[in-house]
């Protein structure tokens, strides 16, 4: 039923529109391209805007946002970046096949990076008893 009635009505509105921006760009062209101009200037103020709060109210600066950008910059010092699927089917075989065996071998030799969690390990359950 909805799509009865919102089918024509949007055709109507566009072809409306349509009509009036023709009318517009024929008789008054200047101002035409004034409210264009105005128009998108309040368009790029309002994205500005919203990205802007929202990009605060995530952490945008927040010492935890520090840490993790550091860590993603120290991983990709070490592992290096990766490359999408697109340039990679791209590639010939052989030059894959080369990069891939380069790549585990310097996987091997590098040792990861770990970090030890300390908690109570002297504590240890009596699986017995359970």
């Amino acid at each position: 039923m909805f799509n009865r009635v919102a089918k024509p009505l949007i055709y109507a509105i566009v072809g409306l529109g349509i009509i009036g921006f023709g009318y517009k760009l024929f008789t008054d062209t200047s101002s035409l391209f004034t409210e264009l101009l105005i128009g998108a200037l309040v368009a790029v103020l309002i994205v500005g805007a919203v990205y802007f709060f929202l990009s605060r109210r995530n952490g945008g600066n927040s010492d935890e946002m520090k840490r993790y950008r550091q860590a993603v910059r120290q991983s990709k010092k070490k592992y290096g970046q990766t490359q999408s699927s697109k340039f990679s089917s791209k590639m010939k075989p052989s030059t894959i096949k080369s990069k891939v065996t380069t790549k585990q071998k310097q996987m091997k030799k590098d040792t990861p990076q770990l970090r030890v969690i300390e908690g109570n390990k002297s504590k240890k359950k009596n699986r017995a008893s359970l």
